[in-house]
């Protein structure tokens, strides 16, 4: 596995009405990293805001390459539940997609959660994984992760329809997307 930066993820990207994915760069050199945000200072993260409606949240994203193939990896980042019994409840996850590239979008490709529990109850894998209520969670280690992914990455069945996200001109002008996101 290999993280790696490509220029052409960062910018704005319209997920629905009303809703936009910001990723940039994160450079801990320029930045006073706060909260979660100081574990990540290898120059390879990106910051993914997520704003749907009034609601806002940050990722950590990396971009890696397995094979041929470029994948995102998502991970929340300073969110905040408001319930504590909630929250401990609650245990953060990573997200893995695969991704393409292209001057007009960001196509993402997320795998097919009924796929994986077809494969895990036929018993046609073997990955280290837990049973939650109603989905299972990998539990396997990176090395192993990567194994099953490369060898699932060109079936078709792996993923659910991709999610297309388009390239937003900023020039355009979002009305008071600029100031939410701190695009100034």
């Amino acid at each position: 596995m290999d993280l790696i930066i490509d220029n052409r993820l960062e910018g704005l990207y319209e997920t629905g009405e009303d809703e936009y994915w910001k990723i940039r760069q994160l450079d801990p050199e320029f930045e006073k990293l706060k909260g979660d945000w100081k574990h990540y200072s290898s120059g390879y993260t990106y910051k993914l805001i997520v704003k749907e409606e009034d609601n806002m949240e940050e990722f950590a994203l990396h971009m890696l390459k397995l094979g041929e193939d470029l994948y995102l990896d998502f991970f929340p980042v300073d969110y905040e539940i408001r319930h504590g019994f909630l929250d401990m409840h609650l245990v953060p996850a990573h997200i893995f997609a695969k991704a393409e590239l292209t001057d007009q979008a960001l196509i993402l490709h997320f795998f097919d959660m009924e796929w994986l529990e077809d494969l895990i109850d036929s018993k046609k894998i073997k990955i280290s994984h837990v049973e939650t209520q109603d989905r299972y969670l990998l539990t396997a280690k990176t090395e192993e992760l990567q194994k099953f992914i490369t060898k699932f990455a060109n079936d078709s069945t792996t993923f659910i329809e991709a999610d297309t996200l388009l390239r937003q001109d900023l020039s355009a002008g979002i009305p008071d997307l600029a100031v939410m996101l701190n695009l100034n």
